[in-house]
């Protein structure tokens, strides 16, 4: 009971602190998202995209496998607020799941403050989540994409190993075993054939679109962030007490989350 007790005490303490330094989270949010381009005008997508195709047609075509620096930031600032998001979401769930009183007949309303915050909390952090899992497939898809290039030299190397075993009984030395094994090494180049253009449009296409979803579930975090501080902070004492202060009946120690 007493460990119990300490991990709900915790809980409490740790929501109160993600309330605190919430404003100053989304403020550091907010500086983040404006030193991102290509945000503002009605063609802001096809700014980026044009950007993208420029930065991939010079030098030649040999600036294909260069890494797109404006995703990599977008993509670094989303994916750090989104697990961010996630992280704190699951304190919040923690905390109200430690706070949910044993199950009884009437004066329930405070459990049912508690039970749709929850579920407020668990499709925030679920959407949240599926925007990781869905950004994370950028760089396969990004070299896959550069795969298909063929006017970049290629070298393939293949290596073959032989091995030859003999053996000999009776002879004039007695047995004998012989053993002997070659390694021969091929080595071979593609010089590359012409710069497709319509391959660099598909590239830019392809960071574009990561840029404009990563920015989206940024902007998105930011939303969704800022209604669960405000949830939290009308109902905080819901959450903490929904049965009114005093009030004792947390069980055993057990779980007592309802559903």
């Amino acid at each position: 009971m007493t460990s119990i007790k300490a991990h709900r005490e915790k809980s409490l303490a740790d929501a109160k602190a993600i309330l605190e330094s919430g404003l100053t989270t989304l403020d550091a949010l907010s500086v983040t998202l404006s030193t991102l381009p290509y945000q503002t005008g009605g063609d802001w997508l096809s700014q980026a995209e044009a950007a993208f195709v420029a930065a991939l047609s010079g030098n030649d075509g040999a600036d294909v496998e260069k890494p797109n620096d404006v995703v990599d930031a977008a993509y670094k600032a989303a994916r750090d607020a989104l697990c961010l998001g996630c992280e704190h979401v699951r304190i919040l769930e923690r905390f109200i799941g430690l706070h949910c009183p044993k199950m009884e007949d009437g004066n329930n309303f405070g459990v049912t403050v508690q039970m749709t915050i929850a579920k407020h909390l668990k499709e925030q952090r679920e959407s949240w989540e599926k925007s990781l899992t869905e950004t994370s497939k950028y760089y396969s898809s990004r070299a896959d994409a550069i795969d298909k290039f063929t006017h970049i030299p290629k070298t393939s190397k293949s290596e073959t190993k032989s091995t030859s075993k003999s053996s000999s009984t009776g002879g004039k030395d007695g047995d004998e075993n012989k053993e002997s094994s070659s390694v021969s090494t091929e080595e071979k180049t593609s010089n590359g054939g012409t710069f497709n253009v319509h391959r660099v449009k598909a590239l830019a296409a392809l960071d574009a679109q990561m840029y404009v979803d990563l920015v989206a579930a940024l902007k998105g975090m930011m939303d969704g962030y800022v209604i669960v501080l405000d949830n939290l902070e009308k109902n905080l004492d819901k959450l903490e007490n929904p049965r009114g202060r005093g009030y004792g009946g947390y069980g055993s120690g057990g779980s007592s989350m309802v559903y």
